[in-house]
């Protein structure tokens, strides 16, 4: 091998080792901060260039295998070297100033999207700042509004307070007149029943309608009224209507008990007179209803009263049963209205 094939061969290993030393910075780098870190060049190839370490760690291995073909295709070849070393070195330039050319337009358009994306986060900053000034603002004003709204609330329960103050002092007055409104209340309540009952038409013992079957017991026996019924009167105003003689002839009673039968029967027919009562006006000398109208209440209360003593002391009636003055009084005035 020539001197100068020698000294070439030298000078493209050298290279390869600079080259070799700058794969194991770039591959030190890639393991350390990943594919996107970006590196600083070393100062003898690059005046501080920052690109990315991918980049760096390929543009090394390429160098490194253009350098050692070089130098294999130098050392094993027979001919003289035909390409000067002078050329070479020119290509690597211009390759490697297109790959920093290459690295550079990606620095720039990365820049640039950084710048741009920078500028809206500074805009997006600004439109936030103006929408929370705005927010305070409204908050403020809301703020403001309730401050008012519970200065008045606090207002009017102080108000409250004291009229509720003023009505807990009437209390014991307002007491009095509810009691003494309700004592009038309960005396206008016994007024009233007093005129409802005074003005109500009591439904009376007996009905002309009903069936002579209604009399067993108290006024006529079984038997009696067994009897009446074969005879044709089915009514109580069968009994009223017909006359004392024909009631007579059904054997059943005689005539002057059906004449008291139909004494009874039309005092029975009086609102308000019951078996007891119509018994004792019959005593009191009352036969017919015609002459219970005819009665001054007074007189007759006075005459039923010896009556009403025998009675009681007898137990044919009961003390409780024993009939009051305004209960004659409206005996009389039923047997005048009808």
């Amino acid at each position: 091998m020539t001197f100068k094939k020698s000294f070439t061969v030298w000078i493209i290993l050298t290279l390869v080792f600079l080259s070799g030393l700058g794969t194991i910075h770039a591959w030190t780098s890639f393991l350390a901060g990943g594919p996107g870190t970006s590196i600083t060049v070393p100062p003898f190839l690059s005046n501080g260039l920052q690109i990315e370490v991918t980049t760096y760690l390929i543009t090394t291995l390429v160098t490194i295998s253009i350098f050692l073909g070089a130098a294999c295709h130098i050392i094993l070849s027979s001919e003289s070297l035909d390409l000067p070393l002078y050329q070479l070195g020119k290509d690597f330039e211009v390759k490697l100033d297109e790959k920093s050319q290459e690295i550079k337009d990606s620095m720039n358009e990365t820049l640039t999207k950084l710048g741009l994306r920078e500028f809206q986060l500074r805009e997006g900053m600004k439109s936030l700042q103006k929408n929370i000034g705005e927010l305070g603002k409204e908050l403020a004003k809301e703020l403001e509004s309730h401050k008012k709204i519970l200065k008045a609330t606090n207002k009017k329960l102080v108000e409250i307070g004291q009229k509720t103050l003023t009505v807990q002092k009437d209390i014991p007055k307002l007491n009095k007149k509810l009691n003494a409104l309700e004592t009038v209340e309960k005396d206008l309540r016994i007024i009233q029943e007093v005129i409802e009952k005074a003005n109500s038409v009591p439904e009376p013992y007996l009905s002309s309608t009903e069936e002579i079957k209604i009399l067993e017991g108290a006024i006529l026996k079984k038997g009696t009224v067994r009897r009446l019924r074969k005879s044709g009167f089915k009514k109580v105003e069968d009994l009223l209507l017909a006359s004392p003689l024909e009631i007579s002839h059904t054997k059943a009673v005689s005539e002057s008990e059906a004449k008291g039968l139909q004494s009874i029967l039309q005092l029975l027919m009086i609102p308000g007179v019951q078996h007891e009562d119509a018994v004792l006006l019959l005593e009191s000398g009352v036969n017919s209803k015609e002459e219970l109208a005819l009665q001054n209440p007074f007189s007759l209360g006075a005459r039923m009263v010896k009556t009403t003593e025998l009675y009681t002391k007898e137990g044919k009636i009961k003390e409780e049963d024993k009939p009051s003055l305004e209960e004659i009084a409206s005996w009389v005035k039923w047997a005048r209205a009808r």
